[in-house]
């Protein structure tokens, strides 16, 4: 059943396309790439350092030679040859060959490899040298493999008696080498299955948050927007999870209310049309007294639809740039004029708190519009003996006007819910008219001017609504 599964899972071609896919070729190609390259690049630095140690204990056998004879004393170069060969037990695959007047005298051990015995081209060569030759000298044998070799003149009298040379066959160790490598390598293929099996499962243990909210995204439907990605980790895969869940958390409550100001838009609609409707079907046409009983009370819930239609456009457009027109306003005479219209609402105890002396950028008319709105309200839940006072004031760079009743108040429950479109204050005593939008339009118009409103209010005290704006709004 799993070999059917993965048969059926290596037939889709998608899956060459998912990131764990390409993560896991990703890793094995680079990680190949590095095996590829180090093992030669290891091979080459450890023949490297054979090579350099070979040549450093070269070295060392010509320094040890020139240190055991004194060329002012011994005069004899068979002696000076013989004291020192015949005590000098040579590491292995190393020679010393001494040469007298250009031939071959005797070497340590006396078996030497064809190509460097004592009639080989390489000795004979190295029999007349006249200088000495301590550079990185490598010949390649086909028998014995690499060699190298230094060698090292001997002088008498100023003379050159003889040379002592010294030579090492570096194949055995390269062999070595070789197979050392090999052993590296096989236990390099085993780590690397290994680390490849790991990687696909790490791969895929990684990304599960992602495959989590893929199926969770596809669960989500309009009508079902409560799926969760749980969070059992840390990390960026937490953190994206944890963003989608905000992300869900906003979306379903912006469902929410767009659902709930359908159902709310709807109702405000049916009202009126139900109410027209009725009383044009029980319309007595030929009654001059019915049609002017019904025209005039049709005309008005007309008016009412009209007006609730204006503020839900007006609503809408408040999410554009171009809702506003900035201009720069005297705040002294723009807070006389709203107190001038405001007192047109009704009959209340108008007063004005304080002025200010100063200009701000903001949209004149929509402002008009906000603070009307909230003193529409303040009418709506006082009495004729309460008080209605227009205030505006500066606070460092910002400007705030508020409008303060003595009425009703509000219950803290509907505060925080007071500016939702649709939502009246529970408190509302006079069963005052109203579509429910006026503080919500209030809101979306400091809004737009990257302001805020603010509530205060007391049952049975009143209320302060305080509209804050930046005074330069760019």
């Amino acid at each position: 059943m799993r070999k059917f599964l993965i048969l059926n899972w290596l037939k889709d071609k998608d899956f060459l396309w998912e990131a764990r896919t390409r993560i896991f070729a990703w890793y094995v190609g680079l990680s190949t790439l590095l095996v590829g390259l180090s093992i030669p690049l290891f091979t080459q630095l450890a023949v490297f350092q054979v090579n350099k140690r070979v040549r450093e204990d070269l070295l060392e056998e010509i320094a040890a030679f020139e240190q055991s004879y004194n060329p002012n004393f011994d005069k004899d170069i068979a002696i000076i040859f013989d004291r020192f060969l015949q005590y000098k037990i040579p590491a292995d695959k190393t020679f010393l060959i001494a040469t007298i007047n250009g031939e071959f005298y005797r070497s340590s051990p006396v078996g030497l490899p064809p190509t460097i015995s004592y009639n080989s081209p390489l000795i004979k060569n190295l029999a007349n040298s006249k200088q000495p030759i301590r550079e990185q000298n490598l010949i390649v044998d086909e028998q014995v493999g690499g060699i190298i070799y230094k060698a090292e003149p001997v002088k008498i009298d100023g003379q050159i008696q003889g040379v002592f040379i010294v030579a090492n066959i570096v194949a055995g160790e390269r062999k070595e080498i070789l197979a050392a490598i090999l052993i590296v390598i096989q236990v390099l293929l085993i780590a690397f299955v290994l680390a490849v099996i790991l990687a696909w499962r790490m791969a895929g243990k990684v990304l599960r948050p992602i495959r989590t909210l893929i199926n969770t995204a596809n669960q989500i439907s309009e009508t079902d927007l409560t799926k969760r990605i749980p969070l059992r980790s840390k990390g960026e895969m937490a953190e994206l999870a944890k963003t989608f869940n905000n992300m869900m958390n906003r979306l379903e409550t912006a469902f929410q209310t767009q659902r709930q100001f359908l159902n709310d838009a709807s109702h405000e609609l049916r009202t009126p049309i139900t109410i027209i409707r009725g009383h044009l079907e029980l319309l007595d046409y030929n009654s001059p007294a019915e049609r002017a009983e019904t025209i005039p009370l049709v005309l008005d819930e007309l008016d009412r639809m009209g007006r609730f239609v204006e503020d839900l456009l007006l609503l809408a457009k408040a999410e554009r740039r171009d809702f506003l027109i900035l201009e720069s306003v005297d705040l002294r005479e723009l807070t006389k004029e709203m107190y001038r219209k405001m007192q047109a609402l009704g009959k209340r105890n108008w007063q004005i708190d304080n002025l200010v002396q100063t200009t701000a950028k903001i949209d004149r008319q929509r402002i008009i519009q906000a603070v009307m709105n909230l003193a529409d309200n303040a009418v709506k839940y006082t009495q004729t003996k309460d008080i209605i006072a227009l205030g505006c004031t500066k606070e460092k760079q910002y400007i705030r006007f508020w409008v303060r009743d003595t009425g009703c108040g509000i219950p803290p429950q509907d505060q925080e819910r007071i500016f939702e479109r649709f939502v009246r204050s529970s408190n509302n005593q006079s069963n005052a008219p109203g579509t429910g939008l006026g503080l919500s339009i209030v809101a979306a118009i400091a809004k737009s001017h990257r302001g805020r409103v603010e509530l205060y209010s007391q049952l049975g005290k009143g209320s302060t609504f305080t509209i804050v704006l930046p005074q330069n709004n760019t």
